[in-house]
């Protein structure tokens, strides 16, 4: 331990001193690669926030960063022509710096120059890092194996519920007169909460898979950064381990993210998402018709091969026809004299039986019977057929064949045929 009586200096002087030696090697400039925690401008001034992290996390170096305004602008302009977007919380840069003291302010460093190169780099070596971890853990064609069905009309979406492109994709499936059924999962879209929102809304869908056809995962256009969320690993392990096919339509054409390597449909934008969709529905369409057109194809074919079949079938039997005509044309004829002659007889046979029929008729005619001097006897109208019905008093009527008689029985005997 320092002896305590030593010679001592104010920490003006201390600060002073180190302020000196920092002058005296220029600032000690270099390019320094770290992480901004924190960006603000005031006046035209950048004022950055300066970390450095450990492979766990962990902060382990910190500093203040400025960037005068005599060189702001130009240096923000350049980044962002670079990189698509302005310096911002969250991304790895490497500057080109010069340390700084101030007795009143502390220790700065003074930014002179960046290099947007390293950014976009940076970016890209997490990318393919996230990517051989996929790989490694078997999740780059897990959603691939899964197909988006020939009718999708129920639709979970990932999206945020202003955007653009959530507008655009809802436009064209309305257009097109299908009725779809579309529920939103809202999710952030962009920046360091994207993650674990975009995870969170595929958690939710999870819990609800059996009233989804497919999950669309769109976001309209952005700059490298902005869309650089889509590359994070948490966002396509929530894609790869979807129990649903996803169609992932995030940025413009020119761009591609790991949420597209993973999913199982990838297209170009939010649009192009709808167009799939409306596509599906077209193809089914298209299969009907072929299969409606072959079948009404088949079907006149087979007729036309019928009727073809008929009439070599009626043509053969008309031929056989003939010939039979021809062959057994003597014997019908014969067959038929002998039909007409048994036919004569039997009637011949029956006109005679009638004649027997008609005299025995003719002889039962009461008229027949009076003429040969019988007589028929009637009580109240009613012909006596038993004498039992005689009795004394009884008013009898004799019919004879030139008239009748009306008597009155009288000392009535009754005398009955005695049987032989």
């Amino acid at each position: 331990m320092p002896n305590v009586c030593q010679e001592y200096i104010t920490l003006s002087a201390y600060l002073g001193q180190v302020r000196e030696v920092m002058e005296e090697a220029d600032g000690f400039p270099g390019w320094v690669v770290c992480e901004l925690a924190n960006v603000s401008w005031s006046r035209g001034h950048c004022y950055l926030e300066l970390v450095e992290t450990d492979s766990g996390g962990a902060v382990v170096a910190k500093a203040r960063g400025t960037i005068w305004s005599y060189r702001a602008a130009a240096l923000s302009l350049a980044f962002e022509d670079s990189c698509g977007a302005p310096l911002r919380k969250g991304i790895k840069v490497m500057l080109y710096v010069q340390s700084q003291m101030s007795e009143l302010y502390g220790f700065s460093l003074n930014v002179l120059d960046l290099d947007p190169s390293y950014t976009l780099g940076d970016l890209e070596a997490k990318k393919q890092a996230t990517l051989k971890r996929l790989a490694e853990e078997d999740l780059l064609e897990r959603n691939k194996e899964l197909e988006v069905p020939a009718l999708p009309y129920r639709i979970a979406v990932v999206s945020a519920e202003g955007a653009a492109g959530y507008g655009d994709f809802l436009k064209h499936l309305s257009d097109c007169g299908v009725e779809f059924e579309v529920v939103l999962f809202e999710a952030a879209m962009q920046g360091e909460s994207a993650p674990e929102s975009i995870a969170e809304a595929f958690s939710l869908i999870e819990e609800r898979a059996g009233e989804f056809d497919a999950v669309a995962f769109i976001r309209g256009g952005g700059s490298n950064l902005d869309l650089a969320c889509f590359d994070d690993y948490l966002i396509a392990r929530s894609i790869a381990l979807c129990s649903l096919p996803v169609i992932s339509g995030i940025g413009h054409e020119r761009d591609n993210h790991i949420c597209d390597e993973v999913a199982s449909v990838r297209v170009k934008t939010p649009t192009g998402a709808a167009d799939f969709i409306i596509g599906r529905f077209a193809d089914a369409y298209e299969a009907l018709q072929d299969v409606s057109e072959r079948l009404f194809a088949g079907v006149d074919d087979a007729l036309s091969d019928c009727e073809n079949v008929l009439e070599r079938l009626s043509s053969r039997f008309s031929s056989s026809l003939r010939g039979y005509t021809e062959v057994r044309g003597v014997k019908l004829t014969n067959l038929g004299f002998r039909l007409e002659k048994a036919a004569l007889g039997n009637l011949d046979e029956r006109l005679h039986y009638l004649d027997k029929v008609f005299t025995l008729l003719q002889g039962a005619d009461p008229s027949r019977i009076l003429e040969r001097g019988y007589g028929i006897v009637t009580i109240d109208g009613q012909k006596v057929t038993d004498i039992s019905s005689v009795a004394e008093g009884v008013r009898l009527v004799i019919m004879m064949k030139d008239g009748k008689v009306s008597l009155t029985a009288k000392d009535v005997a009754i005398e009955k045929k005695t049987e032989k």
